[in-house]
């Protein structure tokens, strides 16, 4: 059975992981710009360390967006129960499991699979301020609140 701290956790441990992918391949880079500098002279390196560096600048945004989904999910207290559904709940729906929190997409849990969406995706602004029983409409597919974890 899931609760609402075994998703939290397992969602900052995700959000950890990707950010330790994103800062090897950095460094992997950063280590590949310093070894072009010190063999290679002409166009054909100017180019290389100009391609490095584009892709450090988009790993560097990578990370910036990883402290602000890690900052947005800190903001959420995995102890506390909502009798309505809001930033922070864990919904269980005749539909799935669905964590309204930051947009991280599916993530595995306990055999579950859990959906990660933000209160401003389409499915987020319907399912805000619902209760148990309470159904919604998306896409002509009727979806029923079974709990609020």
């Amino acid at each position: 059975m899931l609760n609402k701290e075994i998703v939290f956790n397992t969602v900052k441990k995700e959000l950890e992981k990707r950010s330790n992918i994103i800062q090897a391949t950095f460094d992997d880079l950063k280590d590949a710009l310093y070894s072009s500098s010190k063999n290679t002279v002409g166009d054909k390196h100017e180019t290389n360390r100009a391609m490095i560096q584009l892709e450090q600048e988009k790993l560097s945004q990578q990370l910036v967006n990883i402290i602000n989904l890690k900052n947005s999910l800190n903001k959420i207290n995995p102890k506390e129960q909502h009798k309505v559904a809001q930033y922070g709940s864990l919904i269980n729906t005749s539909e799935g499991f669905f964590f309204l929190s930051i947009g991280l997409g599916k993530v595995n849990i306990n055999n579950e699979k859990v959906f990660c969406i933000t209160a401003t995706t389409r499915l987020g602004i319907l399912l805000i301020g619902k209760h148990i029983g309470d159904n919604i409409r998306i896409d002509k597919k009727k979806i029923t609140i079974l709990d609020l974890i």
